[in-house]
Order: C-alpha cells, then sequence, then structure tokens
C-alpha cells in the first residue's frame, strides 16, 4: 500500500520537498534589519519601526531590530510627536529601501526636535490633483499660490503639514518628479496618499501596483504624529489585475499592521486617517445607490471601522471630484474632499458645484476644527446663492449650494430680513455645474459630466419682490451670509 502511494505521488513529495526551499518559504529568505533612531546624536526610545508587517518600538537608546520578509520594500518609522522628519524634494523621507540582496542590513534613521509646540497646529488637505498634461501644471501652480497664503496665516501660530489624498496624476506617472517640484513651494511636511490613477496597470496584481509609486514616494501606508494627534495613510485602492479595473478595499495585510499600529495609541485618541476612496459615498436616499459600486467606496468598511471602534476618528478622502461629509457613528467622522483640479482641469467647479479648493484642519490638542477654502476665493465663501428660476426643476425656488454642510450646519433664509425658516435638502444638480459640464460636450475629455449633491437646499419665496438673504451656520458657530437683491445680484 505504502509502495503504491509513493508510486502515484512521488512528483508531488519532489516538489513539495524539493522545491519548496527554491521559491524562498523558508526562514533564509529573512533580512534581519537593526539600528537606531537619533536626534542630535543622541536616541529616542518608544518610536515605532515597521517593515509594512511587523512594528516594533526602539529601546531607551533608540536602538531597534526587526525581521523582514524579501517581499517587504521599506522599513520606516512613525514620527513620533514634537519631532520633525527630513524633507526630500517636498516629501517628508521617513524610510529606506530594503536590500533584498543582504540577510543582513543596518538602517539608521536621523531626526529633528520640532522648531514650535505642536499642541496646537493645522493641516492641509487637497484631493486629486490629477495632472493629465504637462501644460496642466501651470493651472496647478495657481492653486499652490492660492495653498501658501492660507500657510503663510497659518505658520504664524501653528507648525502645518500637508497631506494630498491621492490621483497625484492622471496615469502619468512621469509627471510624479514635476509635482514633487510644486509641492516643494509650500516648504511644508506634505504626505501623499495613494489614488486609482498613480497606480501601474501595466504589472500584473494589486501587489505590484504601487511600484513606481514607492520609487518616489515610499510605502503606501504609513503613520506619523503631530502634537496629540496620530495620523495614518492608507491604500484602499485594491488593483484586480486588469486595466482601470479597482475597487475599494483593504486588504488583510494592511488591516493587520493597522491593528499593530494603533496598539501602541492610547484608546480615546483622536486618529486622523488619509486614503483615495471614501469609505460611504455620502449621506443621502441616493448613498446606497453609489455605495455599492465597488470602485466608489470601501468595500470591507465594517471591518475597518471596527478596528477603529476605541478611537475618535476622521476619515480623510477624495476620488469624487465632489466635497461632503459623512458621519458614520458618533465617534466616526468621514470628509471626502473637492478636487484641487475641479473637474479635471476643465472648469473651476467640481461636478457637485463646489469651488477647486482644499480644506484647512486645526487641531487644539485632541480637537479639530475646519473650513473649506476655494481657490481664488475668501474663506467666507462657504455656499453659493441662486436666484429663483435658475433651476428648471424648482422655478419659484432660491437655491442654495453649502459646499461643507453636515447635519451639525444651519441654512436659514429670510425675506426682507425676516427669518421665514429652515431651507429643505435635497438631492439635485448645481445649476452652474450643469451649464457647465453637459453631458458628452466637455472640450478634452467626453465622459465628463455634472453630477448629483447632496448639499442643496431650496425654499420658495412668499414675497418674490422681496430682498432675500440666506444664512448659513457651521458646526462651530461660524456665520456666512449672501443677499439677492430685485436685480438677482449677491
Amino acid at each position: 500500500m505504502i509502495a503504491k502511494f509513493l508510486k502515484r505521488n512521488l512528483v508531488v513529495l519532489f516538489i513539495v520537498i524539493g522545491v519548496y526551499p527554491l521559491f524562498g518559504f523558508n526562514n533564509s529568505n529573512h533580512t534581519e534589519i537593526s539600528g537606531s533612531v537619533t536626534c542630535q546624536g543622541k536616541g529616542v526610545k518608544n518610536v515605532a519601526v515597521t517593515d509594512g508587517i511587523s512594528v516594533v518600538s526602539t529601546d531607551l537608546n533608540g536602538r531597534y531590530s526587526i525581521s523582514t520578509t524579501f517581499d517587504q520594500s521599506h522599513i520606516y518609522y512613525s514620527l513620533p510627536a514634537n519631532y520633525e522628519t527630513p524633507i526630500v524634494d517636498g516629501i517628508p523621507y521617513f524610510y529606506q529601501s530594503v536590500d533584498t540582496t543582504k540577510h543582513a542590513q543596518v538602517v539608521n534613521f536621523k531626526l529633528e526636535k520640532s522648531k514650535r509646540s505642536q499642541t496646537t497646529h493645522a493641516f492641509v488637505v487637497w484631493a486629486d490633483p490629477q495632472v493629465y498634461e504637462e501644460a496642466e501644471f501651470d493651472l496647478l501652480d495657481k492653486v499652490v499660490d492660492d495653498l501658501n497664503q492660507s500657510i503663510a496665516k497659518l505658520t504664524t501660530s501653528r507648525s502645518v503639514h500637508g497631506i494630498c489624498m491621492g490621483d497625484i496624476v492622471f496615469d502619468k506617472a512621469q509627471f510624479f518628479d514635476k509635482y514633487k517640484q510644486q509641492v516643494a513651494k509650500t516648504n511644508i511636511p506634505f504626505y501623499q496618499v495613494i489614488g486609482n490613477h498613480d497606480l501601474d496597470y501595466n504589472n500584473r496584481t494589486n501587489e505590484l501596483s504601487a511600484k513606481t509609486y514607492n520609487s518616489k514616494f515610499g510605502p503606501t501606508y504609513y503613520s506619523f504624529n503631530v502634537g496629540k494627534i496620530h495620523y495614518v495613510v492608507l491604500k484602499d485602492v485594491f488593483y484586480y489585475g486588469y486595466t482601470y479595473h479597482y475597487m475599494g478595499y483593504f486588504d488583510e495585510t494592511q488591516l493587520r499592521w493597522l491593528e499593530r499600529d494603533l496598539s501602541l495609541v492610547k484608546p480615546g485618541s483622536t486618529v486622523v486617517l488619509s486614503m483615495h476612496i471614501p469609505t460611504i459615498y455620502g449621506e443621502s436616499e441616493k448613498a446606497e445607490k453609489y455605495s455599492t459600486t465597488i470602485a466608489n467606496s470601501v468595500m470591507n468598511r465594517s471591518a475597518f471601522y471596527k478596528i477603529l471602534a476605541p478611537f475618535n476618528a476622521h476619515l480623510m478622502a477624495g476620488h469624487s471630484h465632489t466635497q461632503w461629509n459623512t458621519i458614520v457613528s458618533p465617534t466616526l467622522y468621514e470628509h471626502t474632499h473637492a478636487a484641487a483640479c475641479a473637474a479635471w482641469w476643465q472648469g473651476e467647479l467640481c461636478v457637485d458645484g463646489s469651488p477647486k479648493g482644499y480644506t484647512v484642519y486645526m487641531a487644539d490638542g485632541d480637537s479639530l476644527s475646519w473650513y473649506f477654502k476655494g481657490v481664488g476665493l475668501d474663506k467666507s465663501e462657504q455656499f453659493k446663492l441662486y436666484p429663483a428660476g435658475s433651476d428648471s426643476l424648482y422655478t419659484d425656488c432660491i437655491i442654495a449650494n453649502v459646499f461643507n454642510y453636515d447635519p451639525s450646519w444651519q441654512v436659514k433664509w429670510l425675506e426682507d430680513d425676516k427669518l421665514m425658516g429652515e431651507m429643505l435638502q435635497y438631492w439635485g444638480v448645481d445649476p452652474t455645474a450643469k451649464s457647465m459640464y453637459p453631458e458628452g460636450k466637455n472640450k478634452k475629455h467626453s465622459w465628463l459630466s455634472y453630477g448629483e449633491t447632496h448639499h442643496l437646499f431650496k425654499a420658495k419665496m412668499v414675497n418674490p419682490n422681496a430682498k432675500i438673504s440666506v444664512e448659513v451656520i457651521d458646526r462651530f458657530g461660524n456665520k456666512y451670509r449672501k443677499t439677492l437683491m430685485k436685480d438677482n445680484t449677491n
């Protein structure tokens, strides 16, 4: 019986016993990495160091050691609070490549002490610069100029960093270096997220899809600390091996790493997590329609939310070229950001009518506040007011598009300064976006069109001859007011 088994399975046994080690499934295919994290020649203790799988902490002398497999491309640290990391070409350089030709490697990191207290700090978020051709860098340069004006005001009292929510380029990896020249002009640490248009679509698997990005920006998921806030950058674009086929999904390796990373963070802390694809597509009666599209939201978001349950978490995303906010739970708030390129550089508005722009976040201790900033607009420009007749579906209604609305905001209307009540929120199309981006008629991208949004509000006038005003109050108590005069100007 045994002889019969051996005869039938000899080839299989040969493969398992003889060839198995050849393909790297034994413990010899590891690199033992050791080194130190220092500042001004002194070791920095309790700094998290990772290869994207394991997470270890430096000892009292700033020393660490970690065993990594040959398929892990980087060794990197989670920047501790009140320190700064070196900046190379505008990008924080917190990582080094793993040398897969060696079984032992020494990797040392040097930090600098922060020049000011980080307890109060700020960060700016933009999404989807998405440069498609070289001429569009001139347009991006104008966004950078506007951003620098905001940064200049913030840095008088706070340290500032930036985060890009991905789609750095539009399938043009050769533009990565020129993009880095743009963010270098901000003179702040500018962290990057990988987007679906930043992938190598000619590679066969998700594991190989970020090779070019890795060579320019480092690992696709990592963390850092500023003041009392822990920041995490994640890759939620999962490429499944066929051109332009991807979905919103966190693989198991990344989720396990996230659990290990967050195990070093005190429960109840504020955590800011940045990714490209929003976990869920907005708050509206049509959210379910979009959230079940695998490329628009994260398919395994419930597992992700469970990991974040012990924390006060803010999720940052882009991808949609629209601005909206989703309150997932009392401790989980998702911010989806309008595009820096608006509608792929074809106009000044995103497809929901939000201006091209970015969002400014201010941290005071572990508390966050924020406001949307349209490029070329004053920070007080938080909504657009349309006279009656602007939308053919609601000809007798005034309309307000409140770009960064969430349910804690108030949107009221007045006639001749008399309060008439709350405006009615609805799901619809911004009138200007509809006229700017007609379906199938756009000059560069024929597929480009306006999109529906849920941050629209309407009110039917009682007296069509009255002076009409709209007052918007954000969740922080800031008031914004616009008035339509009888000639319908505001």
